[in-house]
């Protein structure tokens, strides 16, 4: 059985939990395989997960720490090529953490209003956009701003679904025009169609 130093237990079951919710996906994420993966007794995991929605959030908190830290490293929140760099970054993670990234935006632990530090760690990254669309629009209202940082995590939230399923489709699939063949030429330059869309919806 693994020996732990004392105190970092809960740590190392979030690392662990993380790994096999990236490997297997969330459904396969259960306290009794948590406590297997990580070779501790079955109780242990229990002095800090009661339930298996409470490791759900642990995991998801990661999760927007995680991607606040690749978007947050890429931009300094000033310009318009930051707001384009960050959201290339958000679509990165969103394709490279697909098990993940599901479990951040579905509803299996129940809700943010339930996890305060989920919640915050979730808030961080749209205050990261809500602060970058106000630098670079002309427009300063409070609400035109959320108005406009909701539309784009729209967007590219519907991006990363989208470009999942354009992975699983063969090179030498034709489909003229149609939305798996246009969705592969966005694909191919993300930047210019971020910008594109980013020209359109902000002042």
């Amino acid at each position: 059985m693994k020996t732990y130093h004392h105190g970092n237990l809960k740590e190392e079951l979030i690392k662990c939990a993380c790994e096999i919710c990236e490997k297997d996906g969330y459904a396969k994420l259960s306290i009794r395989s948590l406590a297997k993966e990580s070779k501790v007794s079955q109780t242990a995991p229990y002095r800090h997960f009661k339930t298996k929605e409470e490791l759900y959030a642990a995991v998801a908190r990661e999760g927007f720490e995680k991607l606040y830290g690749v978007i947050s490293k890429k931009s300094t929140l000033s310009t318009k090529e930051d707001l384009i760099s960050a959201g290339h970054e958000y679509i990165k993670f969103g394709l490279k953490h697909s098990n993940t990234y599901d479990l951040m935006f579905g509803t299996s632990f129940g809700g943010f209003n339930k996890y305060p530090t989920l919640l915050e760690s979730a808030n961080k990254t749209f205050e990261l956009l809500q602060t970058n669309v106000n630098n670079i629009s002309t427009n300063k209202d409070p609400e035109y701003i959320g108005e406009k940082c909701i539309s784009m995590w729209a967007y590219i939230h519907g991006l990363v679904g989208i470009l999942r399923q354009v992975s699983m489709v063969p090179d030498d699939y034709k489909d003229q025009d149609g939305p798996m063949d246009l969705s592969k030429r966005a694909s191919k330059n993300i930047d210019e169609f971020l910008r594109k869309f980013i020209e359109d919806i902000i002042q």
